[in-house]
C-alpha cells in the first residue's frame, strides 16, 4: 500500500468511526478543510475516504452544499431492521459451525464483565464487533458486502441518545444465549434466537420512535 493509499484509508477509518459513533451527527456537513488540518493530511486523501464514505452509504454529495452525513431516518430505521430479520438468520445459518471458540468465548468475557459493570459504550462497540464477525468470518465476501451497509447503519442507531441503557443491556445478553447455542454446538436454535434477539429490536423501536412520531 502506498502512502497515498494509507492516509486515505486513515482519514476513512477516522471518519467512519466518528460517524457511526454519532460523533459526527446526521446531516452534518462535512468541511473539507476543516478536516485536513484536523487529521493533518491534504485534500487528496479526505477526498478519496469521502468517495468511500458515500459508496458505502454514510455520507451523501448534494448539489450547492458538498458533502454530509446521511440521514437517519424512521423509515431507515424500520428498513434496517426488516432487512436483518430477514436476511440475518438466513445468511448466516449454512456457516454456523464455521466460527472460532476461543474468539466466541473472548466476546463471551467481554460481554459479561460490561455488563456486571453496565458499561454502556463499551457494550456498543462489542455489538457491533460481534456482528461484524458473525458476517465476515470465513470470508464469505458476499454475504459480508450485504450485511456490511446493515452493520454500520445499526451502529448508528444505537449510539443515538434514544437508545436506551436497559436496551444495550439485554442486548448483550440475547448475544451471550447465541454463543452460548453455537458453543454448545446447537446450531438449529440460532437461527431462531437470531430472529428473536431482531424481533426484540423491532419492538423497542415500535414502542418508542413510533409513539413519539404519533404524539407530536
Amino acid at each position: 500500500m502506498s502512502r497515498k493509499e494509507n492516509l486515505a484509508t486513515q482519514v476513512y477509518q477516522s471518519l467512519k468511526k466518528q460517524i457511526i459513533n454519532n460523533e459526527i451527527l446526521p446531516n452534518t456537513y462535512l468541511d473539507e478543510k476543516q478536516i485536513c488540518e484536523s487529521l493533518g493530511v491534504s485534500r487528496t486523501p479526505v477526498r478519496e475516504a469521502l468517495v468511500r464514505l458515500e459508496w458505502e452509504g454514510l455520507v451523501v454529495s448534494l448539489p450547492q452544499r458538498g458533502v454530509v452525513v446521511s440521514d437517519l431516518s424512521l423509515q431507515t430505521i424500520i428498513e434496517l431492521i426488516h432487512i436483518r430479520k430477514v436476511m440475518e438468520p438466513e445468511l448466516l445459518k449454512p456457516y454456523l459451525r464455521s466460527y472460532n471458540r476461543d474468539v466466541l468465548l473472548d466476546f463471551r468475557a467481554k460481554m459479561e464483565q460490561a455488563l456486571r459493570h453496565s458499561d454502556v459504550e463499551t457494550l456498543h462497540a462489542l455489538d457491533y464487533d460481534f456482528h461484524k464477525y458473525l458476517y465476515e468470518a470465513g470470508n464469505r465476501r458476499h454475504v459480508s458486502k450485504l450485511l456490511s451497509y446493515v452493520c454500520d447503519q445499526s451502529q448508528r442507531v444505537r449510539t443515538q441518545e434514544f437508545y436506551l441503557k436497559q436496551r444495550s443491556l439485554s442486548g448483550a445478553q440475547d448475544h451471550i444465549e447465541i454463543i452460548d447455542a453455537l458453543l454448545g454446538g446447537e446450531y438449529d436454535r440460532v437461527p431462531e434466537l437470531l430472529r428473536e434477539h431482531i424481533c426484540r429490536i423491532e419492538q423497542y423501536y415500535h414502542g418508542i420512535l413510533l409513539s413519539d412520531v404519533t404524539s407530536t
